[in-house]
């Protein structure tokens, strides 16, 4: 891959939040381009999103296969994709059937690596680069579909605490990733920074 096909790449990487970790991604882009696809190497890039209902009151999981838990949307990019939000928007509307959904926020809101089981095959560690996204309906109007890699999808509440920003992750299903309450609790003001 040449490096002005990284251009788009590197364009979001420069506007997600934390600028420090930003820098160590565009570090393993530069360092090895193959590493934005799953041949890359056992350490890639990846690209998910947390999608909320309109009022942003709910938040969609999918069951994933492989891991056996609860998690966003989300993978790898295919061959020839070079923007992590359209990969990101693509395996949403894959694994739980949504499009046109609203990006909150300027870019990415989180980076977020992870080390990966010996079921996830020579895949070991994936940094990934999560979009929040918006649904324009409330979750009771928005039902969502189920996909041979993800079998089982619910949206789960994710109300606020009080007066906010805070929100509460009390329901989230038993098998829940166990990294996604800190990513929630991330993610509460950033969303109330960008909703307005």
């Amino acid at each position: 891959m040449t490096a002005d096909r990284l251009d788009e790449a590197r364009a979001e990487l420069a506007s997600a939040p934390d600028q420090g970790l930003a820098r160590q991604y565009l570090h393993l882009l530069e360092g090895s381009p193959a590493a934005l696809h799953r041949e890359g190497g056992p350490r890639h890039l990846t690209a998910s999103a947390v999608v909320i209902d309109a009022p942003g009151e709910h938040v969609a999981l999918v069951w994933h296969r492989k891991g056996r838990f609860w998690v966003q949307p989300g993978g790898h990019l295919e061959p020839g994709e070079t923007s992590f939000e359209r990969a990101a928007r693509r395996e949403v509307a894959e694994e739980i059937g949504l499009s046109a959904l609203e990006r909150v926020g300027p870019g990415p809101a989180v980076l977020h690596r992870h080390q990966l089981d010996a079921a996830f095959g020579a895949c070991c560690e994936h940094w990934d680069v999560q979009y929040l996204l918006r649904a324009s309906e409330d979750a009771a109007s928005l039902p969502l579909t189920a996909s041979e890699e993800s079998p089982e999808v619910r949206w789960v509440p994710w109300p606020l605490e009080a007066d906010g920003p805070a929100r509460s992750c009390a329901a989230l299903p038993e098998g829940t990733v166990e990294d996604m309450p800190g990513k929630l609790e991330q993610l509460a003001p950033y969303l109330a920074r960008y909703s307005g």
